[in-house]
């Protein structure tokens, strides 16, 4: 055993600085041919800016504290039968001397791009609620679109075990405004037009994932109305009700969260989606949290939990996914240990 441990130390110290876990799959890459410049490019060092006026188990440490389990949601075009997300997910049960378990839901790559997202969210709670380790408390990590899987069992799941920590990494928790790395230039102008049409019909929320949190701010009313998913999710359709005071609860209820942004992001866009901001109504700018009814009325508890200083804003330099091994071991982690 001990020579096991020594081996995957030894791999962990001469792998590449970066993790980009969307690599191996075609369907990434693709999108990554045309890197665009956002057509809202700001850069702040939190969230609260001036208003203007206008799965892999691994053997652990039995010698250490031993922490909570982890579970960790893959993003968009990954999965996790992929090395990156295999190692990530072993560095993750190491560092935190306890189990760690990659969820996965249907075909891997496939049946997170063709899939209702809400069946995606329902799938891997059933998930999390059959697995032993998930029976106590536990942590949830999600990389990318895998946020929003990480927040729905933190928010909705109906389980045995409850979530201690939230670690979103890149998360698109406002959505999604734009086709990845398609926020800007003339064809991509007519690519998003013709997805603003299109994604809120029916047949494209119930077979295409992404769709799921495509957040057009210019007809919040079509999004509110026939997104299966994030409307839901944020209690966008308002705060009465018994699943909008349970969501709040819950989320106001976390021993801690952190929310990291990429600044050079081009698939989530606005990349401050990731720290729970949103556009204004015409598209035009980055609004600072404290001008959002979203988080001054509270709607998820996301200002409660701020207010009680649990929550941990990152920023990290690169595009999407792109952490390296110090994030993990030096901010990731700690986190999660907490």
């Amino acid at each position: 055993m001990e020579d096991e441990r020594e081996e995957f130390i030894q791999k962990m110290k001469t792998k590449k600085e970066h993790h980009s876990h969307h690599e191996s799959c075609p369907f990434m890459k693709f999108f990554e041919k045309k890197i665009s410049k956002p057509l809202v490019d700001e850069d702040h060092d939190s969230p609260f800016y001036a208003l203007e006026a206008d799965d892999v188990s691994s053997t652990w440490d039995h010698t250490k504290p031993e922490g909570v389990p982890t579970a960790v949601f893959h993003g968009l075009g990954d999965a996790c039968i992929y090395p990156g997300m295999k190692s990530f997910t072993q560095e993750l049960s190491e560092g935190t001397n306890a189990p760690a378990h990659c969820i996965e839901v249907g075909l891997p790559t496939f049946g997170e791009y063709f899939n209702n997202f809400e069946t995606i969210a329902d799938k891997s709670c059933q998930k999390i609620a059959k697995d032993p380790d998930f029976q106590g408390e536990f942590n949830v990590v999600g990389l990318s679109q895998g946020g929003l899987l990480a927040r729905y069992i933190v928010e909705e799941c109906d389980m045995p075990g409850t979530v201690r920590n939230m670690l979103s990494i890149g998360g698109p928790h406002m959505g999604v405004d734009a086709v990845p790395n398609c926020s800007d230039g003339v064809l991509c102008s007519v690519l998003n037009a013709a997805a603003r049409k299109l994604v809120y019909l029916k047949p494209v929320q119930n077979w295409l994932a992404p769709a799921g949190y495509f957040r057009d701010v210019r007809h919040m009313k079509n999004y509110e109305k026939d997104s299966v998913f994030l409307p839901a999710l944020n209690n966008e359709h308002g705060a009465e009700g018994t699943y909008s005071a349970m969501r709040k609860s819950r989320f106001s209820d976390l021993n801690g969260a952190m929310l990291v942004m990429f600044n050079q992001d081009t698939i989530v866009y606005p990349k401050q989606s990731s720290w729970f901001q949103t556009l204004d109504d015409k598209a035009e700018k980055v609004l600072p949290l404290n001008a959002t009814a979203f988080y001054n009325d509270d709607y998820i508890g996301l200002k409660s939990l701020v207010e009680a200083n649990k929550v941990d804003f990152v920023s990290i330099e690169g595009n999407h996914l792109q952490f390296t091994d110090d994030d993990v071991q030096n901010t990731f982690i700690p986190f999660l240990n907490k």
